[in-house]
């Protein structure tokens, strides 16, 4: 079973922002209607504060379409 675009989106996301942050929020805009196939992710970060981290993600289809995005808020761990 294939993840969904958000599943999928989540974890890009949780890469770019640190395993040990925890999700406080996440939006996901979606683009293509069809989705098949191999997709190619990306994520970085925005901006980060002392307390919050800013990403964003997208996920390309092979013919470079976007099939989803996502930005979401992380809170730091306190370590």
């Amino acid at each position: 079973m294939n993840k969904s675009l958000a599943a999928q989106l989540e974890s890009v996301l949780y890469k770019a922002a640190g395993e040990s942050a925890s999700l406080t929020s996440m939006t996901v805009d979606y683009g293509a209607a069809e989705v098949a196939g191999e997709l190619e992710a990306k994520a970085w970060i925005e901006r980060a504060t002392r307390s919050l981290i800013f990403a964003q993600a997208e996920l390309r289809r092979a013919d470079g379409g976007l099939a989803a995005s996502g930005s979401a808020i992380f809170r730091r761990s306190e370590v």
